[in-house]
């Protein structure tokens, strides 16, 4: 069959010249990544323009927050030369804390307020409000709360300024101790912080968190000795102050067989342990027909100066 072709194509290879016919060496090509960034992409002058711009902007934001700084240091100089001794040394660190014996609180006036049920005052505070007021420059109040009634006169003068009178100036003490007398049940509870309002619940705990106060080392010196501390604490707690009669009873035998070869619960010397569980026997009742052994201790904590102030309140 023959008629006119539809379109006519020259051949791309001559049959004859398949000799001359050049094949692809690769596969596929690409640009070189490397020579670029060597000469620099397309239009680098307008970017590096850009971005000293940009660096040109964060240099004079850092300029101007340092210059602030400047002004804002020259006015707290100026601001410590209106304020007392006290708050200097807090300010500046340049006395801050205390350095008598080992007890050692930095920055501005630590405050603590407690509240307590004045059926069951928590003995061991004085305690240790006592052995505090020797180490640091401390500062007591009572307040009676409306949730109680007749409390004794004894308990709204329980704390006392250790130093004198004529210091007025809350910011030169170091620690400020506020007790108030409420009806809070079932423990004793303090509040460290005011600004989260966190407290510590139980008397044990207040004690453990002043002791830490008195000794900052308490923890890491022996940790040993510490945690035999924690067991009569948590012995004090448990059974001495929330037990039943069985653990009471099973609580004085162990005081009684552990006070059998020496004088203070824990080592050779009074301790947080003897000053909680001597509280506990005190506010439970239990003070008076002890055996041998823990009756001769409770004297030995009776002789003690910083006890004198706690045996008052026992006694009236």
């Amino acid at each position: 069959m023959s008629g006119i072709p539809m379109y006519k194509a020259e051949p791309y290879y001559k049959l004859d010249d398949l000799n001359n016919i050049e094949l692809p060496k690769c596969m596929y090509k690409m640009k070189n990544l490397h020579k670029e960034l060597e000469d620099g992409p397309k239009g680098t002058q307008s970017g590096s323009s850009s971005g000293s711009l940009a660096v040109e902007a964060l240099e004079q934001r850092q300029e101007t927050i340092l210059q602030d700084l400047q002004a804002l240091q020259a006015e707290v100089a100026q601001m410590l030369q209106h304020l007392p001794d006290s708050v200097k040394h807090q300010v500046t660190g340049t006395a801050s804390g205390a350095t008598y014996g080992q007890a050692q609180l930095e920055g501005p006036v630590r405050d603590i307020v407690i509240n307590a049920n004045p059926s069951s005052p928590p003995l061991s505070l004085f305690i240790l409000y006592e052995l505090l007021k020797r180490q640091l420059r401390c500062f007591g109040s009572v307040h009676v709360h409306s949730s109680v009634e007749n409390v004794p006169e004894g308990l709204c003068r329980c704390l006392g300024n250790g130093i004198g009178r004529d210091i007025r100036n809350r910011t030169d003490f170091q620690l400020a101790i506020t007790l108030i007398w409420k009806d809070v049940k079932p423990s004793p509870q303090m509040m460290m912080s005011a600004a989260y309002q966190t407290p510590i619940h139980g008397e044990s705990n207040v004690a453990r968190y002043l002791a830490r106060i008195l000794q900052p080392s308490y923890d890491s010196h022996d940790p040993v000795t510490a945690t035999e501390i924690d067991t009569w604490l948590d012995m004090a707690t448990t059974q001495v102050i929330m037990g039943n009669n069985k653990e009471r009873a099973a609580s004085l035998r162990s005081l009684n067989s552990r006070l059998g070869k020496r004088d203070w619960l824990v080592g050779s010397e009074l301790t947080l342990a003897d000053i909680v569980m001597w509280s506990a026997l005190h506010q439970t009742g239990q003070a008076g027909g002890v055996p041998a052994n823990v009756k001769r201790w409770l004297q030995a904590c009776n002789d003690q100066p910083a006890f004198q102030a706690a045996r008052k309140l026992t006694q009236s």
